[in-house]
């Protein structure tokens, strides 16, 4: 069976651990060298999913394990 990564649940993780952690938008993009914001808010709402090496600097930045930003 092959794994289906949900995007309205990513994004709500992704948003519940940046509030978690303290993080805000532009934090995650100048960690992540991303030009615009707009990619983390359209993560956050579901509408694209981060690649997988931004996930798992994601992963890295807030300290929780990737499964738990993708799940």
């Amino acid at each position: 069976m092959v794994p289906v990564i949900d995007n309205i649940e990513t994004g709500n993780n992704i948003r519940r651990i940046m509030q978690n952690q303290g993080l805000t938008v532009k934090d995650v993009k100048k960690y992540l060298g991303l030009g615009c914001l707009q990619s983390i808010y359209r993560w956050m709402n579901g509408a694209n999913v981060p690649s997988i090496d931004n996930l798992y600097a994601l992963s890295n930045l807030s300290s929780v394990s990737l499964n738990n930003v993708r799940e």
